[in-house]
């Protein structure tokens, strides 16, 4: 037996649902699962996957009949969504959505994402800020046989598209940072895997977001649908209501000092709140930040109490948790810049960059085929669709670095974070990755550097995946009338901080058509040597001048 955090919980709505986290192995397993799962502590219930496992025709029948043009694109999306599957522009291909738990890709799971690559070719991946791995530009048979595959490596897809409990997002250097506040990633582990239990068993108004927050916050835990921040105390403070897209807003303390032991209640609360509170009538306001506005911060954070000790009265949720540990022991020191000491001795963690969160498929094989085989390593995707890669000796370090050298962000521009854009997302108004690329290109060819440039946040349209509200430099897609006629444009803003000190959404400037960018962002760089300074001080101390380069293009 793997008693990791053992609970019961009852159902809802008189569906009775056992979830008990402390398992036995059966003898359906095989000797093979048994070591893998007992490598990795998930503890996804037996039940739970025979759940997932039969749903898995009403996938496959919507794959098939999409690919088979017998299903309308609006009509799929309503099906492969909750699946994690989406078509893709023109219709001829799809995505998958593979969600990690606890925000932590092990080195069973790196090796099977490489063998993945090789078995079916793929071409396109893609880190998001969801903290996700999406595989594009797919057909039907690639979709279902590496659905289950992902399925059989303890990755479960159901859930992080439709009307679901997404993936839980953290703080990429929970348990390894020196400046933890305390031993998160147990309560992470076990937030993920009662989230992904959760699936199918409630009816929600649109999806719901979790984040944890540790030394930053990379797991946007203050606008998030709910978001634990770790305290110096050891407790969490809790926010609740908060999201971005439309109607964009930070979310409410509802709780501090939390017990990081009441974690899952604290879950468990907000999702009947959202439930019983959210709007099932109107899509454009279903999200909890609405509830949140329609209410008042007073009578929300009221309401949440509610429902917290309904959820009490109705099932004890308590954790119990085991540390997390690394018995790893590195000797040696890295020559590499780009490795950060742990807080276990020896061991080094190193962050992975690529272009717009897109590595180069042989850059990924690499990367991901090396790290899966070394000691109690693990890799991190961030919200800004960088990876961290942990646990690592000064020698492994030195060797992951030379892996990621030639496309590693080497300045905050390149470390702009982009959705996939309109080329391939069917709901994109434009193409926000490949902006970035030609911007970078153009820039170059000025003989312009890019240092002086901010992190850039880019979104091909409001569903808001580039998180532009809280970028210093954001845009999103649009459409812009030149001479009355629509021309293919971005939306510009400024001022945002997705950080916990100062949090604030973004001011809209104008917009700006994609023709005219380049050249705008030229005339900024220029303005920038001018000034000799780094956009955010000189937008802070000459807001003035930065209005003078962007108006005549407004």
């Amino acid at each position: 037996m793997e008693c990791i955090y053992p609970i019961k919980r009852a159902g809802f709505q008189g569906v009775e649902i056992v979830f008990n986290i402390c398992y036995t192995w059966g003898e359906e397993f095989s000797i093979e699962r048994v070591l893998r799962r007992g490598e990795s502590i998930m503890a996804i219930s037996e039940e739970v996957r025979q759940r997932f496992a039969g749903e898995f025709e009403k996938f496959q029948a919507g794959i098939e009949g999409f690919f088979k043009k017998e299903i309308a694109p609006k009509d799929f999306k309503g099906i492969g969504g909750g699946f994690g599957s989406y078509a893709e522009r023109g219709h001829e291909s799809a995505m998958l959505r593979l969600r990690f738990l606890g925000s932590r890709i092990l080195p069973y799971q790196m090796k099977f994402l490489v063998n993945s690559v090789k078995k079916y070719d793929l071409k396109y991946v893609h880190f998001t800020t969801g903290q996700c791995i999406q595989f594009h530009q797919l057909q039907g048979e690639q979709i279902l046989e590496l659905y289950k595959d992902c399925f059989e490596h303890d990755i479960y897809n159901r859930g992080t598209g439709g009307d679901n409990l997404r993936n839980v997002t953290a703080s990429p250097l929970h348990g390894v940072h020196p400046d933890e506040p305390f031993a998160v990633t147990p309560y992470l582990q076990a937030a993920s895997e009662y989230a992904v239990s959760l699936i199918g068993t409630l009816a929600l108004p649109r999806k719901y977001k979790i984040g944890f927050s540790v030394v930053d916050n990379e797991g946007h835990a203050n606008y998030k649908d709910l978001g634990f921040l770790a305290k110096e105390n050891g407790t969490f403070d809790v926010y609740a209501g908060g999201g971005i897209g439309g109607g964009s807003a930070f979310g409410v303390l509802v709780a501090e000092n939390v017990d990081p032991k009441e974690t899952l209640q604290h879950i468990d609360g907000m999702l009947h709140l959202y439930h019983e509170l959210g709007d099932f009538n109107n899509r454009g306001k279903a999200r909890s930040r609405f509830i949140a506005q329609r209410l008042g911060e007073e009578e929300f954070r009221k309401a949440y109490h509610e429902y917290l000790e309904k959820s009490k009265a109705a099932h004890d949720l308590t954790l119990f948790v085991a540390p997390y540990e690394v018995k790893k022991v590195g000797t040696t020191t890295p020559a590499t810049p780009l490795a950060e000491p742990q807080k276990q001795e020896g061991l080094y963690y190193i962050q992975y960059k690529p272009l717009v969160g897109t590595p180069p498929i042989d850059v990924f094989v690499k990367l991901f085929d090396y790290v899966g085989g070394l000691e109690e390593t693990e890799i991190r995707i961030c919200g800004d669709e960088s990876v961290y890669i942990v646990n690592l000796t000064g020698e492994e370090a030195d060797a992951v670095a030379a892996i990621i050298a030639d496309t590693h962000a080497k300045n905050n521009f390149e470390h702009t974070v982009s959705c996939v854009g309109a080329t391939i997302c069917q709901l994109g108004f434009q193409d926000s990755s490949g902006l970035v690329k030609v911007i970078k290109k153009t820039l170059e060819a000025q003989g312009l550097s890019t240092d002086r440039l901010p992190q850039l946040h880019v979104s091909g349209c409001l569903s808001s995946c580039g998180t532009h509200q809280v970028g210093s430099l954001g845009l999103h897609g649009f459409t812009k009338l030149v001479d009355s006629k629509p021309q293919p444009a971005f939306k510009v803003f400024i001022n945002g901080n997705g950080e916990l000190e100062g949090p604030r959404m973004s001011d809209e400037v104008g917009v700006v058509t994609v023709e005219d960018i380049p050249q705008f962002f030229i005339d900024l760089v220029k303005a920038l040597e001018v000034a000799g300074q780094d956009f955010d001080t000189w937008k802070d101390q000459q807001p003035e001048a930065f209005q003078a380069v962007i108006s005549k293009y407004l």
